[in-house]
Formats: structure tokens, sequence, C-alpha cells
């Protein structure tokens, strides 16, 4: 009986660490740059720094420039040098002899970089979505229109489309970050909750100087492995003045 219950409880210790070394945790970022320079000439090194410092593995970001007469620097490539990470970029649109999109910078090497284009519509400009895909899970940034919520309704049904003819069934979890460009309780955050969860919440994340309103946001894929979410932050000391977003950060566990 003595062995027996010894082997039970080394047994049950057994689980018990295993079950601890299989979950992990991992912070995401969703920031709109602007470019680096909405109140600054160049705000990337105190992003670097920021990024740093909240200890986050991976950040999506929009509002990028890439090679043009506006700034002559690919900007996601640049900041990701200054990390020591790895890096890829989507266009949005051609802009003054180069590019403007989004971008990912990520701790973890990428196995696969993804753009994927979305249509303008009736809206300001044609979107794009950045994807990479880890050994640990998928991560995507993307930019929705700003003038028109009809655009960025159909915009969301591609990415939800894309998604599920990629990624349903996904056994890492599979996120989605950005500046939507919407409220809270738009028919566009709606569509979206019907294939993600939203793991961000509601706060405030625009303008970074006395922020009004959310339009910023985290999201992991439904069909998609499970997340469980450990903390939520919008960032705003020192961040008034790097961009006219402030930065969101989520923690989860998976």
């Amino acid at each position: 009986m003595k062995k027996i219950v010894l082997f039970g409880l080394a047994l049950a210790a057994l689980l018990s660490c295993g079950s601890q070394k299989g979950s992990k945790e991992v912070s995401l970022m969703s920031y709109n740059v602007g470019v680096f320079s909405k109140y600054q000439d160049n705000s990337m090194p105190g992003i670097a720094q920021l990024i740093r410092e909240t200890g986050v593995s991976f950040v999506g970001m929009s509002e990028l420039d890439s090679c043009n007469t506006r700034n002559n620097a690919f900007q996601v490539k640049d900041l990701a040098e200054m990390l020591e990470w790895d890096y890829a970029f989507a266009r949005a649109i051609a802009f003054r002899g180069g590019a403007y999109g989004d971008g990912i910078v990520c701790a973890q090497p990428a196995l696969k970089k993804v753009r994927v284009p979305l249509s303008q519509g009736d809206g300001a400009e044609a979107r794009a979505i950045c994807v990479v895909e880890t050994e640990d899970c998928v991560f995507a940034a993307t930019h929705l229109d700003h003038r028109s919520e009809s655009a960025a309704l159909a915009q969301m049904q591609e990415v939800n489309d894309w998604f599920a003819a990629n990624y349903d069934g996904c056994k890492k979890p599979v996120f989605l970050v950005g500046d939507f460009n919407v409220f809270p309780d738009s028919e566009v955050i709606s569509l979206a909750q019907s294939a993600w969860t939203l793991l961000s919440g509601t706060a405030l994340t625009f303008p970074s100087r006395n922020p009004n309103r959310c339009i910023d946001y985290v999201f992991a894929y439904k069909p998609a492995a499970p997340v469980e979410v450990v903390s939520t932050q919008v960032i705003t000391e020192g961040t008034s003045d790097l961009s006219d977003h402030l930065p969101l950060v989520v923690k989860v566990r998976y």
C-alpha cells in the first residue's frame, strides 16, 4: 500500500511539472507608431527602449515608411536591427517612390512571413495584413481604413476569410493586432468577434495626449489553440510624445 501511495504521489508531481513546463507566456504589443515622427523628428530610439523595458516578444505596428521620399529608410528593418530581432513588412500602398504599410518585429525567428493585400473599397486607401509564423505562434498586424467604416467592414471580412482559409484548426495560437479605426461597439468589431476573441478590452488608446477613444485592439483567433489573458495594459507613462497612439500590451498564457 505504501508503495502504491508513493507511486501515486510521484505520478501527480510528474504530471504537475509537465503541465507547468508545457505552458508558456508571451507579451504582445499593438502600436501605431506614426512613421516615428508625429511629435519628434525620430521617435524610433525611444520606442526601441520602450519595447525592451516592457519585455514584449512581438510588436505589430501601423504606419511604417519604406524607402520613400518622406523617410528614406526601411523603418521596420531599422527598428529590428536596434533590437536584434526578426521583422516583416507588408506594403499597403506605393508611396512617394517607396512604400507605406504595416510591420512586425519579433524576438523569435520567423519561419514564415506573408503579406496579405486588402481592398480599398470606398475607403481612403488599400490596406494589408502583415503575418509572421514562429515556432510558438502566428502573429499578424493590420490597419483598417480610417475614412469609411463600410470599407473597414469589407477589409475585416477579408481578414476573417484569409485566416479561415489558412489557420482554421491551427495547433498554435493565432493573434491579430492593430489600429482598427473604429470603436468597440462598431459593426467592424462585432464582425471581428465572430471569429476572434478580444483580449485587450476597451481601454483608451487614442490620442496619446488626453486619450478619449479605443481604436487599437489585440485579438486571438477562435478556431486555433486557445489562450488565457494574464494582463492587459495601455502604457501612458513616457509615451505621449512617441506617437499619436498609445502602445497596447497584452500578456497571454497558452
